[in-house]
Formats: structure tokens, C-alpha cells, sequence
């Protein structure tokens, strides 16, 4: 089946590149001129230039491949987000099953500018191929944008470059933040013992999962699951991650144990890198819908636009201090968060354990009308006859479209006689019958917040 894309330009002032006046290489990194950013985005000395080289080197390796199915990559460019003293990017694989994202704090600059936004930047091959090459002798300056470049002035060419950018691509920036708040540490290896798991890996992509686990004193692949293991399926979206063991300082195991998510954090000197893998090689974060009950139901429609209102690009968000400005409950704040996060407003640090400003730069108009389970969730809400509710215990009948479908509402978990649910288990968030019916309890038939979570699969 062709994956659904809409037309997208990158209009770049210029071609990113490195430039040397004298001995001190200057790195420019031309972002996509669009309302959410300045012209010059950011400007600094780096502290650190080889390992900031291989952290965006592999960030963008990442972006570039597609390690389900080895067709030609897309080139897409990752997303930067300037703000609350951080400089963040991101970018997901070709086949949306890593989200990657490199972390610099202010640590990593000797700073001179430092603006606010969200905006893409260009990675060219050249421009990555510098990055290969510095090393910690090089005096490199950062720039990101161009200063007193516009597209009005006539005097500068325009790079274009229109892309096919996939609709998944998009929505898997929205749907990845219902993963990662439900991340727990799992386990703390050093480079070496990370280089060890790695190389004990399965060759290739295989589609059989292997659980990294800890015999004796050593940790290792095993084909058999243990207490405390995880699971790990498509090793070469791990191993992409080897190249920064040599500057590592440490290597953390995220983990969700239920879902089979991990997360895999690179921390360095001066900044980390963040991968998150999805539970299988076929299975992209873009179709998982694990938003969409939230999005039906919850304690957020009178708290969103207040909260919304408190965003200024911080690069850590703190419910209680929004609580108190936004004079609104904390779970409501925390409620309001993760649906800005499903529509592209926001972003979260597993780290920190908080969410943080951003607003993709993409049309995400156009992908709206992509998400069908809510939307016909949304149609079933009055044909919903509930036949008994003991407090949450809640037994009902929808209407499907040969027959009539059973809802079990428990706070064990949700069934439903449909095929998504029998197939699927819940595992890729709610049918539509079940979204049906929590509307019908919450008393909500007619919500809409804009830009909401997608999901690729129809129920």
C-alpha cells in the first residue's frame, strides 16, 4: 500500500555548510524560513566540536534510513527547537520506528545568540560530512540561520527543495509522546558493556526479538525473556547508536514493559542523544493511536487554552508552576500537556521526566483529516445504549456495520467484540466502540481541539 504524503517545501536562504575564516571553522546550518523562526536562530562557539558532530551525525544517519524495508531513504531534514537555555533535534527514521533526538544544553556553547522557535534545518550531504570530521583541535563556531538573509531582499538565492513528506513522519511526531512518559530506567551500562549487548545482537534486521539481559555480571542478548529483561526487535536500529560509544559517558535502557517500547539514552559530556524504538521492525509510532482516549476523554478542555497560553519555548515545563499562573488543578495541567504533545506542541524529556516547548513546522492541516477512529467514534456516541454502570463498571452495546458490538468498560482493561479489538488487544490504543462509549459515560459528543493525534489504521 503507497504511504499517504502531502507536498512540503524547505525553503533554505542558503546551503548548509562549514566555512573557515582562518583556523576557526564556523558550521551554518540554514534553517527553513517560515513564521517560527528569526533569521539568525542561533549563534555559538562550541565547547565540544567532535562529539557534537557525532551526536548530529548519528541523529542524522538515523532520519535518513529505513530499517524496515530497505527501499531508497527519504531525505528529510530534523526539526531544532531553540529555547529555556536548550538546543534540541529531532527527526524520526524513514520507516518512523526510531524517534531520535539530540539534546544540547547550555554547557555545549559558549553562547553569543540565542533565539526562540521551532524550525527545520538543512543537512546536506556535505554538511554532514563535515561533521564526520571535526575533531576536539577545531575552534568551531555554530550558527543556525542566516543573519539578515530574507526572502524578500532578491539579492540571496533560495534553496528549494520540494519532498514527499510522509504523513506518518508527521503524525509519529505527535503520537511518540503517549510512549514516553510511560518509560521506566531499566537498566545502566557502561560504553563497554552497551558495545558488548550490541555486538551480541542478531546480524541484520531479523524480526525475531531477542531480550538484552544481565547473566552473571555481564549483559548479553538472549532469545529467552527473564525478569527485568528488555526486548529489543530490528537490532540494526540499536546498533546505529555505536558510533557515539567511544565519547559516552553512560548509556540508560528505557523501558515500557507492557508496550515493549525502549528508549536508549547516550549521555556525554556535554549532551545526549535519545532514541526511541518501536515494540516491532514493521510497526512505525505513526498508526499506534495510543492518544486517542485521551483525546476523547479527559480533564483538559477547560485547562487547554490556558495552558497553551503559558507556552514560550521552555525547554522544561513544570505542571505546578503552570498550575499556579494558569490558576487551573495540576492533573489538568498535566491532562492539557499531553494532548498540546499530541498535536505537535510540545515535545518530552524522559530525563527530566517533563514536557518541553515546540511547534513543528509543518502543515498539520492538511494530515487532519487522517484520523478516522475518533472522528467515527465521534458518529457512534449517540447510538451508544448503555445496559449497566456500576460506578466505572460499565456494559454496553454500538452499533458496528454488520452487527451489534459488546463493550466491556473495566479499570482492569477495556474489551469490545470487534475484530480491531480481538486482533489488537488494545495494544494500538481503543477501537472506535470503545471511544464511543467512554464519550457517552464523560457526557462528551462533539470534541474538537484542532490539531489532534492520527492514527494510520481504521477500526
Amino acid at each position: 500500500m503507497a504511504t499517504t504524503a502531502v507536498t512540503y517545501t524547505y525553503r533554505y536562504p542558503f546551503e548548509s555548510s562549514v566555512e573557515s575564516e582562518a583556523a576557526t571553522p564556523q558550521l551554518r546550518l540554514a534553517t527553513s524560513l517560515d513564521e517560527t523562526s528569526d533569521d539568525l536562530f542561533f549563534d555559538g562557539q562550541l565547547r565540544q566540536p567532535a562529539v557534537v558532530g557525532k551526536m548530529l551525525t548519528v541523529l542524522c544517519d538515523i532520519v535518513r534510513t529505513r530499517f524496515h524495508q530497505r527501499f531508497d531513504p527519504l531525505v528529510l531534514d530534523p526539526v531544532v527547537t531553540s529555547g529555556g537555555g536548550m538546543l534540541r533535534f529531532e527527526g524520526f527514521s524513514s520507516c518512523c520506528g526510531v524517534y531520535a533526538r539530540v539534546d544540547l544544553p547550555p554547557a555545549a556553547f559558549d553562547v553569543d545568540l540565542r533565539g526562540k522557535g521551532t524550525t527545520n534545518v538543512d543537512f546536506n550531504d556535505p554538511m554532514r560530512a563535515a561533521l564526520r570530521r571535526l575533531t576536539e583541535r577545531d575552534e568551531a563556531s555554530f550558527q543556525v540561520g542566516g543573519e539578515g538573509v530574507t526572502l524578500t531582499t532578491g539579492e540571496q538565492q533560495i534553496i528549494e527543495r520540494k519532498v514527499k513528506l510522509p504523513v506518518r513522519w508527521v503524525k509519529g511526531f505527535c503520537e511518540v509522546q503517549a510512549y514516553q512518559p510511560r518509560l521506566v530506567p531499566q537498566l545502566e551500562l557502561t560504553p563497554t558493556e552497551a558495545r558488548d549487548v550490541m555486538k551480541s545482537l542478531p546480524k541484520g534486521n531479523a524480526r525475531t526479538g531477542s531480550f538484552i539481559t544481565k547473566t552473571g555480571r555481564a549483559y548479553r542478548a538472549s532469545p529467552r525473556q527473564k525478569p527485568g529483561s528488555v526486548r529489543v526487535e530490528g537490532a540494526d536500529r540499536v546498533r546505529a547508536l555505536e558510533p557515539l560509544l567511544p565519547v559516552a559517558k553512560s548509556v540508560r535502557v528505557w523501558y515500557d514493559e507492557d508496550a515493549q517500547t525502549s528508549g536508549w539514552e547516550i549521555d556525554t559530556d556535554i549532551g545526549r542523544l535519545f532514541a526511541l524504538i518501536s515494540p516491532e521492525l514493521n510497526r512505525g509510532f505513526s498508526g499506534e493511536g495510543q492518544m486517542l482516549e485521551r483525546l476523547a476523554v479527559g480533564d483538559w478542555q477547560d485547562a487547554l487554552p490556558r495552558v497553551a497560553d503559558s507556552l514560550n519555548w521552555q525547554s522544561h515545563i513544570a505542571p505546578s508552576d503552570v498550575a499556579k499562573t494558569a490558576e487551573v488543578r495540576e492533573r489538568e495541567v498535566e491532562a492539557a500537556l499531553a494532548i498540546l504533545g499530541a498535536r505537535g506542541l510540545a515535545g518530552f524529556d524522559v530525563t527530566s521526566g517533563q514536557y518541553f516547548h515546540r511547534v513543528l513546522p509543518f502543515d498539520l492541516e492538511k494530515v487532519e483529516q487522517l484520523q478516522p477512529r475518533l472522528k467515527n467514534a465521534r458518529k457512534l456516541v449517540e447510538q451508544v445504549e448503555v445496559l449497566s454502570q456500576d460506578g466505572p463498571d460499565v456494559d454496553a452495546t454500538v452499533p458496528g456495520s454488520d452487527f451489534t458490538h459488546y463493550v466491556r468498560l473495566r479499570l482492569t482493561g477495556h474489551k469490545c467484540t470487534c475484530r480491531w479489538h480481538a486482533r489488537y488487544q488494545g495494544q494500538r490504543g481503543p477501537c472506535k466502540h470503545i471511544l464511543a462509549t467512554r464519550m457517552k459515560i464523560e457526557g462528551i459528543d462533539n470534541v474538537t481541539i484542532g490539531h489532534e493525534s492520527q492514527s494510520d489504521a481504521t477500526s
